[in-house]
């Protein structure tokens, strides 16, 4: 186990665009934000998503009954992480939704996942830059020491 301190810089509550794309939307915005390490947090609510599971036998992400998710869902909770992957910006997410029954899912947000309403809490940190790289191990890009 290890760690890193960084401290608390600035925080950014916004909202989402009807129809964009959560992922891709969250990247966007630390893109031109220049938000390179930070936690998001956002509710709402999802057109249809996209959410994936990741295999560890061998090592790659599959899609979580992609038929079952083409319909809208409650965001009850999304929460994750944003550092450095490749260069740019990279959001790691975990979601939960809850259908018309309250029934709960939930996995790692995958490009596809289409926000009805969405609005997001970003806390930005400043400090040693936190990059991304492949891990032989797991086969993820993970945090480097």
């Amino acid at each position: 186990m290890w760690s890193k301190n960084y401290l608390s810089e600035k925080v950014y509550i916004g909202k989402y665009s009807h129809e964009e794309d959560l992922l891709g939307g969250l990247n966007s915005f630390c893109f031109e934000n220049n938000i390179t390490i930070g936690w998001v947090n956002i509710i709402g609510a999802v057109k249809k998503a996209k959410i994936g599971y990741y295999i560890q036998e061998s090592k790659k992400y599959v899609d979580i009954e992609e038929s079952s998710f083409n319909k809208p869902f409650e965001i009850a909770g999304c929460m994750g992480n944003i550092s450095i992957k490749e260069g740019k910006p990279f959001a790691h997410l975990h979601i939960i939704l809850t259908d018309e029954q309250g029934r709960a899912f939930g996995g790692h947000v995958m490009p596809g996942t289409v926000i009805f309403a969405g609005e997001f809490i970003i806390q930005k940190f400043k400090g040693e830059e936190l990059k991304r790289e492949y891990d032989n191990q797991t086969g993820l890009p993970l945090w480097k020491e």
